[in-house]
This record gives C-alpha cells, structure tokens and sequence, in this order.
C-alpha cells in the first residue's frame, strides 16, 4: 500500500469522524420535540393549565386569605403578644411563605418535575414547621376548637394543590420516582400563556392585606410586649401541666 493510499485513508477517516461528531451535536442541540399545535397531546395540555390556574385562583386563593384572616383574629383574641408571643408570630409569617410558594409557583410556573419538586418542598417543610409551632404554643397559649378547626384547612391547602396539579399532570409526577415512559424535565419556565396582570395583581394584594399585612400587625405586636416586659405575662397557669406533654 502506497504512501498516498495511507494518507488518503486516514484523511478520509478523520473527515468522517468530524461528520459524526457534527452530527451528534447537532442532534443533542436540537430542542426536544414538541407536540404539534392542536394536537390532542396539546389540546389536553392546554385544557390541565386552565383548570390548574381556576383552581388555584377561584378556590385555593379565597379560602387561604380567608382562614388566614380568622387565625389572625384567633391569635389577637387569645393575646398571642402576652402569652406564645413573637416566636410563635415568626412561625406563623414561615408558615405563610411556605404555603404561599405552591400557590405562586403553580400560578407562575409550567407544571413539570421540577415545578412540582418544588411545590411538595413546599408542602413538607410547611408541615414540619406546624408541627414545630403546636408544640411550641400548645403549653402557652389556649388554642380554642374553632382556631383548630382554622388550622385544619390551612395545613391542608399545601397539600391539595400539589395532589391536584400531580392528578393534572400526572406524566411528570410519575417521573420524579422514576415511573411511568416519561423523562423527569427540571426546567423551570415562565407559564404560557401567562397569568394576566390585573389578575396576579389581585392576588398578591389579598395574600397581602388578608394574611400578610394582620400577621406582620401580629409580630410588632408581639415584639412591642416583649420590650415593655409583658411577654409571656399572660400563659394560662394550667396550660403547661395540661400541654406540656
């Protein structure tokens, strides 16, 4: 075999080597096919966002600025600023932003593995810091049935969002455990079509005037009694022998 020949060979080899890499590149570059416009994958996609997003403006959204108002009211009528005080009010405000996070992040954001990680994040670490917070206040301050009853909805709006929005898009569920045909996609992006301005504008200002601005009112309450030395003046004398355990 010639010089010529050899050289020719491995020029040829190495040009098709670089075509295969091109190739390969060029595939693993390529954005993942899309469902096609109108089409029923599409079509089902579509039809889940628009009940997530009813759902979570028409039922989550009133019923969580509402009991959050009446577990304000609660806290003022049992004097939470002399009694549990501002540790149990920082709580509270924790406990706000953790269930307020699904809420924005199934409003705001595409439904997909990393979306919903992030909503069950929420749900978990909400029910760790109201388990946190019973135990704390409970040998403090009275916590009469009707503010139990209050809690109950409000521990459970985590959690229905995220078993809602799970039923909805039940593919991407799935593939957080490594079940069903679908690979887990983590990206997070905008929502698309997105929520319409005045509509989010509305929803920010009741989670803000209907449990954000009573519950901040709450904790300068709380810390205005701890500096005049009334923190802690009002604890039922029975209520750490009853609760304590």
């Amino acid at each position: 075999m010639s010089t010529r020949t050899i050289v020719s060979a491995v020029l040829g080899a190495a040009a098709g080597a670089a075509l295969v890499r091109s190739a390969r590149r060029a595939t693993a570059s390529r954005p993942a096919p899309q469902a096609p416009p109108n089409s029923p994958d599409e079509q089902s996609r579509n039809a889940a966002d628009d009940v997530a997003r009813r759902y979570i403006t028409w039922v989550i959204m009133p019923l969580w600025s509402a009991v959050g108002f009446l577990d304000w009211l609660w806290h003022r009528q049992t004097s939470i600023e002399t009694t549990s005080g501002a540790k149990e009010s920082v709580m509270h405000l924790l406990m706000m932003a953790e269930a307020g996070a699904p809420i924005l992040i199934g409003l705001l954001l595409e439904m997909n593995a990393g979306s919903l990680a992030l909503m069950s994040a929420g749900w978990l670490v909400h029910d760790i810091t109201v388990a946190c917070d019973v135990t704390y206040t409970s040998s403090r301050r009275v916590i009469y049935p009707r503010e139990q009853h209050t809690h109950s909805y409000m521990q459970s709006i985590p959690f229905q969002i995220v078993a809602t929005l799970a039923c909805l898009y039940p593919d991407q569920f799935l593939a957080l455990f490594g079940l069903g045909a679908h690979k887990p996609d983590f990206r997070l992006r905008w929502r698309k079509p997105p929520v319409p301005v005045p509509q989010l504008l509305a929803i920010i200002a009741a989670m803000g005037l209907l449990s954000g601005l009573p519950h901040l009112e709450e904790l300068m309450r709380c810390l205005r009694a701890q500096r005049d030395g009334r923190a802690g003046t009002g604890i039922p004398s029975c209520a750490p022998e009853l609760y304590s355990a």
